[in-house]
């Protein structure tokens, strides 16, 4: 016999089981794409040569196997800066300027005029110096839609120096 206790308590039980489900498996595809962006950063920190448009289509191709079962639709944009003026301060007024920046699945390249919004994002660093800023996107879809979590985009942003090479050319 069930009582009326049970009827009114087992909905709200059985979405919040579901729901656990749900914020676990969110949170473990975000970390998963976090180690993926890194792993892909990583891998193109230690390049000692040039890399060209296969090189960077190989990279989201890796980072989209690394992420697979955790989103769809992966892009990356890798952009190489330099820091140019101003460059041990961290009042806005550091001027970063791009040598090269290349997108996949439609992401424009950045320009340096669009530097200016990475300021908080990029660390202070020699004037001169060179870092590998990639960006990676992947869209998330909730396994069960309980109404909790909406579809979203996992961003990635990650700032790295190369370490066998002042700078990484890129060959068109």
């Amino acid at each position: 016999m069930i009582t009326a206790e049970a009827v009114i308590a087992m909905p709200f039980l059985v979405w919040w089981y579901i729901g656990s489900f749900v914020f676990f498996d969110a949170f473990q595809a975000r970390n998963v794409n976090l180690k993926a962006a890194y792993t892909v950063a990583d891998m193109l920190s230690r390049e000692d040569g040039s890399v060209n448009a296969n090189y960077i289509y190989g990279l989201e191709r890796v980072y989209s196997y690394l992420a697979t079962g955790s989103g769809s639709n992966a892009a990356i944009r890798v952009t190489l800066v330099r820091c140019s003026q101003n460059c041990d301060q961290d009042n806005g007024y550091r001027l970063l300027e791009v040598d090269w920046s290349m997108g996949t699945d439609d992401l424009a390249a950045l320009t340096t005029g669009q530097m200016s919004t990475y300021l908080d994002d990029i660390p202070i660093m020699p004037a001169g110096d060179r870092v590998i800023l990639l960006e990676t996107f992947i869209d998330y879809e909730p396994a069960w839609d309980v109404g909790i979590l909406n579809p979203s985009d996992f961003d990635n942003l990650i700032v790295t120096r190369p370490r066998f090479v002042p700078q990484i050319q890129f060959e068109s």
